[in-house]
């Protein structure tokens, strides 16, 4: 699947009037990460504070607030583009703590190994944020 097809098929329900930003900022974050790491597995702390960083850096680009990687990590992990090592099960994506204290570690996917090899991903995604 090319870059293209792959955001397009992600559900961005509309924030505020405009398309949801959370899972482009995943995949932002994701895709840092893992450029960083070198590695297809991830610490929940680490991603929480990359999806914060990404979060701040691009937050004039979109009108919405709310800055919680819950439900798009929720998204992922429902599509099969991430899976989650988890010590209990989860009742709430939305709350960071128990995302935190729950969740071990989280492994990226072929699917997204796969678009991660795009050397302009980063240059993509952003320009993707609002549309």
């Amino acid at each position: 699947m090319d870059i293209d097809e792959f955001v397009d098929n992600l559900k961005r329900d509309k924030a505020r009037g405009e398309l949801a930003p959370h899972q482009i900022i995943l995949l932002l974050s994701l895709h840092k990460l893992y450029l960083e790491n070198k590695s297809n597995v991830i610490e929940t702390d680490d991603l929480m504070d990359a999806f914060n960083v990404t979060w701040k850096e691009h937050q004039n680009s979109f009108k919405t607030k709310n800055n919680n990687i819950g439900m798009p990590l929720k998204a992922f992990v429902n599509r099969g583009y991430l899976e989650i090592d988890i010590n209990e099960e989860i009742n709430d994506f939305r709350s960071k703590t128990e995302l935190i204290t729950k969740v071990i570690q989280i492994k990226i996917n072929q699917v997204l190994l796969e678009l991660f090899k795009d050397i302009e991903l980063s240059n993509y995604l952003k320009m993707r944020i609002n549309t």
